[in-house]
Parts: structure tokens; C-alpha cells; sequence
């Protein structure tokens, strides 16, 4: 590694570093793609089974729902 000038050792290790760097760019966004997906499945799964839960309390107790049962 020259001090001043570039040589053949930094030229590989600057295209190995930008190989390096588009790789990983690409597997960032697709695990952000992914978490992403994963989150919102999760979601929109415990909004459900809690609208569900909720209906079911209502439905087949005396209570006014999951609030109204969590506070009795």
C-alpha cells in the first residue's frame, strides 16, 4: 500500500470493497423487503385474533368484551 501513489494492492482492494458493497446493498433491501412483509403479516394476524377474542367475550359471556373482562 503506497503512502502516496496507488498500486496494484489498492486497486483490489478498492473493487473488492465496492463488490462487496453492492452485495450487501442488494441483501439489506431484500431483509428490509422481508421484515417488512414479516411485520406486517404480524400485525394484521394479532389485530385479528384480538377482534376475534374480542367478539367471542362479547358474544358468549356477560361481559362487554376483553376490556370489560381484563378490569372485571
Amino acid at each position: 500500500m503506497g503512502l502516496i501513489f496507488k498500486d496494484i494492492v489498492d486497486d483490489q482492494q478498492e473493487s473488492m470493497m465496492k463488490t462487496m458493497h453492492i452485495g450487501n446493498t442488494w441483501e439489506f433491501r431484500y431483509f428490509k423487503l422481508r421484515a417488512f412483509f414479516y411485520g406486517a403479516v404480524s400485525t394484521v394476524t394479532g389485530i385479528t385474533a384480538t377482534a376475534i377474542t374480542d367478539y367471542c367475550i362479547y358474544k358468549f359471556t356477560e361481559y362487554s368484551g376483553i376490556i370489560g373482562w381484563l378490569l372485571a
